[in-house]
């Protein structure tokens, strides 16, 4: 399986982003600060229950935190610079700060913060919350997402803007890129750290990839309008064409995905490669129509068609003179009907499972064949 736990955030704000997470993840886990905290108001009650078996909250447990917390020490433990202290006079704006709940971190994690002048306590209404500088906040949540995913889990987020320009930063100010970076020797050691701890955050990153691909196969399709309650119920599919379908998607998309995170591409490389799944996909999905085209066509020619069709206007005087009585007629045509379907659905099954699009295609709504 393939499972993802998503941040910075408590629940996932983006629409887009959820509709890219339903049609890639089995599973995504959201940190939670504590059971039972409501996080998909935003939904119908019908779509925040099927939400509810795909999107699932994740309380970090005592392990997971202290880990957390020997990670943040490691990277605090130096001098920390002046534009990171908390400014009360700008918790107003939001690009500023950034509020976390207490209970995501361990009591000592919040103080050593507290000691450094880097996240102070403030309260938010019934709940505790910690506000720090969010290019801080970020990090923190990276790094928390990272111990609860462990080894075997990918970690996602929506905001993978604010953590490139925040990488960038902390590359000019170590001098990772190139530059003379700052005169003093202790803080470029400092920053290199950050970067070291936010590499995982680089543009050519596979998470950044892998939503770059999906958006592809999305636009090619023209499945944008999709909403999320349709994606809902295409994920409800439990049968084992879906699965199939679902598996030979992602298959295409991580076969480009490790193109696109070899170490050494240039932008030049990336941009081929990303046009070139582009006419990948776009060839798959025509040759999917090329190959349903002649199924549909030969069941509409098919012997149980006509039959189907001619039984229920064929006059009982005819139908008796022939043999088959009216009420025999019309199990005819019901038992015509039902090979027809069963035969259609086999063959049509069969093109399907042989093309990456077809996974989106059964998605739409609006289908040829």
């Amino acid at each position: 399986m393939l499972n993802a736990v998503y941040y910075p955030h408590t629940a996932v704000r983006d629409e887009n982003f959820l509709k890219h997470a339903l049609l890639y993840w089995d599973k995504v886990e959201y940190i939670s600060p504590f059971d039972n905290f409501n996080s998909l108001p935003r939904y119908p009650a019908e779509t925040t229950r099927r939400l509810a078996k795909f999107l699932e909250p994740r309380v970090p447990n005592e392990s997971e935190k202290e880990r957390a917390h020997q990670e943040i020490m490691k990277l605090i433990e130096n001098d920390l610079p002046a534009w990171l202290r908390v400014d009360r006079a700008s918790e107003k704006n939001d690009h500023q700060t950034y509020a976390m709940f207490r209970d995501k971190l361990l009591p000592k994690t919040w103080k050593e913060l507290e000691k450094r002048g880097v996240a102070t306590f403030k309260k938010h209404g019934n709940l505790d919350d910690y506000v720090s500088h969010t290019y801080l906040g970020l990090t923190l949540m990276a790094i928390l997402a990272r111990c609860c995913a462990g080894t075997l889990k990918h970690t996602i987020t929506d905001r993978a803007d604010a953590y490139g320009s925040f990488l960038k930063h902390l590359e000019f100010l170590s001098g990772s890129d190139g530059s003379s970076g700052p005169l003093d020797t202790a803080s470029a050691r400092s920053f290199k750290t950050w970067v070291d701890v936010l590499g995982v955050q680089r543009a050519q990153s596979k998470e950044v990839e892998r939503h770059t691909l999906v958006s592809i196969t999305l636009d090619v399709i023209d499945a944008r309008a999709l909403s999320v309650d349709t994606l809902v119920r295409l994920r409800t599919d439990k049968t084992a064409l879906a699965a199939e379908l679902r598996s030979n998607y992602r298959t295409a998309v991580e076969e480009y995905v490790s193109k696109l995170t070899e170490p050494g591409l240039l932008d030049t490389d990336a941009i081929e490669l990303r046009d070139d799944f582009r006419s990948k996909m776009t060839l798959d999905l025509k040759k999917l129509f090329e190959e349903l085209k002649p199924v549909a066509k030969k069941t509409l020619l098919s012997k149980e068609v006509l039959v189907a069709v001619a039984a229920p206007f064929a006059g009982a005087a005819v139908l008796t003179a022939s043999g088959v009585g009216s009420t025999l007629g019309g199990a005819l045509a019901i038992g015509a009907l039902g090979k027809l379907k069963t035969d259609y659905q086999a063959a049509r099954d069969s093109v399907l499972g042989k093309h990456p699009m077809a996974f989106l295609y059964k998605a739409k709504r609006s289908r040829i064949y």
